[in-house]
């Protein structure tokens, strides 16, 4: 006689155990075709995202030299009306970069380095002793 008596209660208690440790031992981590997926995604991400990133920077340029350009002839005009004449920006200041004289007429200028190598450059004229507005305008290599 048998020792141990296998019934339908017993193999269908081991058919679920077995089924159930297959289930459990489920691979971790991602396929090679997924990773492939999200790089591609981020690719055309960054394809589209960049060009925009790069035109916000060089507007961004743009506005601080027109509003450096724009503080320098608030500065001309304060010493125009005191009576100064031949006023030169300091060498070193805040308005170094900036080219021309504060006098009536005449008309300051200010680099600005946006765009692929080229610069844009912000100009303001006085019309008496008051300055104009500032505009600015791309400046051709050559």
């Amino acid at each position: 006689m048998p020792r141990f008596k296998l019934t339908n209660e017993t193999l269908m208690n081991n058919q679920l155990k077995s089924i159930l440790a297959k289930k459990g031992k489920k691979a971790n981590g991602f396929t090679l075709i997924e990773l492939m997926v999200v790089v591609a995604i981020v690719g055309v991400l960054s394809a589209v995202g960049l060009p925009q990133l790069t035109k916000a920077q060089d507007r961004a340029k743009d506005a601080a030299a027109v509003s450096t350009l724009t503080n320098a002839a608030k500065e001309c005009s304060l010493e125009l009306i005191g009576g100064v004449d031949d006023y030169e920006f300091d060498t070193d200041g805040a308005f170094a970069d900036v080219d021309g004289t504060c006098d009536v007429g005449e008309t300051l200028t200010l680099a600005s380095d946006s765009g692929d190598g080229d610069t844009s450059e912000a100009t303001m004229t006085f019309t008496g002793g008051v300055p104009g507005t500032a505009t600015i305008q791309a400046v051709t290599a050559g």
